[in-house]
């Protein structure tokens, strides 16, 4: 057993929130009950992750997409006011860890994918509100259609491709999420390959036209390597018993 305060302190410093400028709040979501014998971690904190860290009985919840946002509405309608009841109801406390979940450089959705995938020489990469949220490296040169495959297996998603680059895989970036937008950073270097997790129309042109292969592994499946290893870290750390909360999400 350890305490809310303990467990909100050790992430707080893992992720050194105070360093980012986010577009919500980091750390603790919603207050919960003060000693915590089991912690539920899932990407999103959605009403079915929720309902299964009530299953599970666990005291705390933690995600990377928390409930509040900077440009959501002020009033708690709808399900958000479901989802906070049911919160306040059990005593789970929420704790959600965005942009410091995807930067960490050993547990984080890129860093922790890059090791996963045997890169090397990796460098941070991907500059958000002037943070570096990404991570840029090299590969054993492997065949586009092979990478894909690789990447496929990896993320347990199917990919979404754009073929503009090399035919050989090498040099690699890899922001996960939405971050298709950021493609332009990658464009017009030696990177060879750009992963992230989802897409939309203009992705294709850019990557085709740029000279880069562009492979979105799903929002969703992207941002599961964060997650996944940040439970590993709190039960060798902490000695918590944890369990990830799945969801059945294909976006």
């Amino acid at each position: 057993m350890i305490t809310r305060q303990m467990l909100l302190c050790h992430l707080n410093e893992l992720y050194a929130v105070q360093q980012f400028q986010d577009s919500c709040p980091n750390g603790l979501q919603v207050e919960g009950c003060p000693y915590i014998e089991r912690v539920a971690v899932a990407v999103s904190a959605t009403l079915e992750t929720i309902q299964q860290a009530v299953r599970h009985q666990c005291q705390a919840l933690i995600v990377h997409h928390g409930l509040f946002w900077n440009r959501d509405p002020y009033p708690v309608t709808g399900s958000k006011k479901e989802k906070l009841s049911l919160l306040l109801k059990n005593e789970i406390s929420l704790l959600a860890y965005h942009l410091p979940m995807d930067a960490h450089a050993s547990i984080g959705n890129n860093w922790k994918a890059a090791l996963d995938l045997g890169m090397f020489d990796l460098t941070p990469f991907g500059c958000y509100d002037k943070m570096f949220i990404g991570v840029r490296g090299k590969r054993k040169p492997e065949s586009v259609a092979q990478f894909k495959k690789s990447l496929e297996e990896y993320y347990q998603h199917p990919a979404h491709t754009a073929f503009g680059g090399r035919d050989t895989v090498e040099e690699i970036a890899i922001i996960s999420g939405g971050a298709y937008k950021m493609l332009h950073e990658a464009v017009g270097t030696s990177i060879d390959a750009f992963i992230t997790g989802s897409f939309d129309l203009p992705a294709w042109n850019e990557a085709r036209e740029g000279g880069i292969n562009f492979f979105a592994m799903g929002h969703h499946a992207s941002e599961r390597v964060g997650p996944k290893a940040l439970l590993k870290h709190l039960e060798s750390t902490l000695g918590i018993p944890c369990v990830f909360v799945e969801e059945d999400n294909p976006f």
